[in-house]
């Protein structure tokens, strides 16, 4: 019996997750990026290449053709809805506001490719920049996503040997899969739920048969001593998934206080999931503005030039 579910269990998530994407399609507006150019960057993974959108700062701002700093972005997706691109003003407000160059990674979803697909081409893209140092400033990468992509952001961070990053931007990750969705509740009333259903749908198209508790998959069973000397976690008093990305970053900032580490914790009020992509009024236009200034001022002072 085990080995009938087991078989027909990708078939089943397949048919779901596909729905789901089709459902997302026709009633959302689909992204419409802008990057500066295209980049195509080896996948460990024969026959497969992990596309990159490149957005490049002002002349004015890199100061010259020395190797520039790098952002590493990973888009919100749930680990399963191709929304790539969904992160443009984020990316080219970075860019324009500091000499960092932004790669905002497409990297696979679930259940095509389960765990760890995604976090192999984090470490993929990670590893074409290291390899390219005329181009890129290895010394100052540093590391940003949201949701699901600040999940991946953190799991990256735990996973690859201290000092790879810089800095590291979470904007409302999950960082517990190990719990029962419906159990989590957001800080304050009167946000909009999101559905226990597909978030158990696509964890499941992700994880498989892994550990949950697995701090690759769920950063909040990490060790904070490897996460990077410069931190920022935002959430939204609204969103369920506010209270794990909090606790994981009070232990990193307690743990951290020995080496120095900073961490900044900043909880929007008013402001469920997502809400810098929404934009439907004064809070959510204000927050995303203080939020992105926040991201901005995180990676300058990484690179000494804090404003």
């Amino acid at each position: 019996m085990a080995g009938f579910l087991a078989l027909v269990r990708y078939p089943l998530l397949k048919v779901l997750v596909t729905f789901s994407r089709l459902l997302i399609k026709l009633l959302t507006s689909q992204p419409s990026p802008r990057p500066d150019y295209l980049l195509q960057v080896p996948s460990r993974d024969k026959h497969r290449t992990i596309k990159v959108h490149v957005y490049k700062p002002n002349v004015e701002v890199a100061g010259s053709s020395k190797p520039a700093p790098v952002l590493i972005n990973l888009y919100g997706s749930g680990l399963a809805i191709p929304l790539h691109g969904i992160d443009d003003d984020f990316c080219r407000f970075v860019t324009k506001a500091t000499g960092y160059v932004v790669l905002d990674v497409n990297y696979c979803l679930a259940p095509e490719y389960p765990f760890p697909a995604a976090l192999n081409d984090v470490e993929d893209t990670i590893q074409y920049v290291l390899n390219h140092p005329n181009e890129y400033q290895a010394s100052q990468v540093s590391v940003s996503g949201f949701s699901s992509g600040g999940t991946l952001a953190l799991a990256a961070s735990a996973l690859l040997p201290h000092g790879t990053f810089q800095s590291l931007i979470a904007f409302y990750p999950a960082t517990n899969l190990s719990q029962d969705p419906s159990l989590r509740k957001a800080p304050a009333p009167g946000g909009k739920e999101r559905s226990s259903f597909w978030t158990r749908i696509f964890r499941e198209s992700y994880i498989r048969e892994m550990d949950p508790r697995d701090p690759r998959i769920s950063p909040a069973f990490a060790d904070t001593s490897n996460f990077p000397a410069n931190m920022l976690f935002v959430t939204g008093e609204l969103d369920a998934s506010a209270v794990e990305a909090e606790d994981l970053a009070e232990r990193a900032k307690s743990e951290g206080h020995a080496t120095g580490k900073e961490v900044i914790i900043r909880r929007m009020k008013g402001c469920g999931h997502a809400f810098d992509k929404k934009l439907t009024g004064e809070i959510l236009v204000s927050a995303r503005n203080e939020a992105y200034a926040l991201a901005v001022n995180i990676l300058n002072k990484g690179q000494g030039t804090s404003t």
